[in-house]
């Protein structure tokens, strides 16, 4: 993979984005750009539209969340 490629990292379209939930777009075209540049397939996400949650991993993994400090 060429330097100027691993800086840009993964392309894909920002379908939509309400702050909590994202819809992503992975074209045809960036998958295959991703894969000549020698990302596995293992790696990458297959051409299509992805629903996310965002912020969705502290919520399954609450123990996880920093704890306030309190000022004396």
């Amino acid at each position: 993979m060429d330097e100027k490629h691993a800086e840009e990292g993964f392309a894909f379209t920002v379908v939509e984005d309400d702050g909590q939930n994202v819809t992503i777009e992975v074209s045809e075209e960036d998958y295959r750009r991703e894969r000549a540049a020698g990302v596995g397939e293992e790696s990458l996400l297959k051409p299509g539209r992805y629903k996310m949650k965002r912020g969705g991993f502290l919520a399954r993994h609450p123990e996880l969340k920093v704890k306030e400090r309190r000022s004396a």
